[in-house]
Formats: structure tokens, C-alpha cells, sequence
């Protein structure tokens, strides 16, 4: 009998190399077959919060909200120092004037909304 999985991700190159070998056959999976559903994290977050997949990418900021669901991997981060969140700009500002001005976030549930509150 052929088990099915949906695994949410984004779309993004450090997601899509976690899967390679999965999604081109190149390891045996045995029973095993995973569906991915790859869109945004923003996205993601809502649809975990829906337990829409049996495992999903998510911000930790959302994981508060579907951790009776969901249980933290020991793999998986995808944050560090020099590696976002960050704030980019077409222009050089100082933090005082990037904290005055309108800042566009890829949603409320994400680790960059909450980083931006922290900063």
C-alpha cells in the first residue's frame, strides 16, 4: 500500500535542494510518495495553521500557533547572521530612519514581521 505525505516548502533554492533526491526518484522511497506544495512562507503558515500538510516549512513566529499540531524538527532553520531577515533599501538610511519609514513585510505571521517588531 502506497503511503502519501504532503510536504509544504517554499520555492526557495535551500528548500529545493532539501528535496532533490526525493522529487527526481533518485533515492528509494520504498511505500513512500510525497506530494510538494511549494509556495510562500506566508502562505505555509496559514495552511499549517489549517493542517493542511503532514509536514510544512513555517516561520517560528507562527509555530506558537500550531505547535499542538505540529511538532519542531531538529533540521530545517533557515536563519542566521547575514542571512535574512533583513531590510533592503535602494537608498542608504541610517536605523532611525528605516525605523520611520514604511516597511513591507511578506506577512504578519513570519519571522521578518517579528524581527521588525523586536528591532
Amino acid at each position: 500500500m502506497v503511503q502519501h505525505f504532503s510536504i509544504g516548502h517554499s520555492p526557495d533554492p535551500d528548500d529545493a535542494f532539501m528535496f532533490y533526491a526525493m522529487t527526481e526518484s533518485l533515492i528509494d522511497t520504498a511505500h513512500r510518495r510525497y506530494d510538494h506544495v511549494l509556495v510562500d512562507i506566508q502562505t505555509l503558515n496559514q495552511q499549517a495553521l489549517a493542517g493542511e500538510h503532514d509536514v510544512s516549512a513555517v516561520s517560528i513566529h507562527s509555530y506558537p500557533t500550531i505547535s499542538d499540531d505540529y511538532a519542531l524538527m531538529n533540521c530545517g532553520a533557515s536563519m542566521g547572521e547575514g542571512y535574512g531577515p533583513m531590510i533592503i533599501s535602494n537608498v542608504e538610511s541610517s536605523v532611525e530612519e528605516a525605523q520611520r519609514s514604511t516597511i513591507a513585510i511578506p506577512g504578519l505571521g513570519t519571522s521578518a514581521y517579528l524581527t521588525l517588531r523586536l528591532a
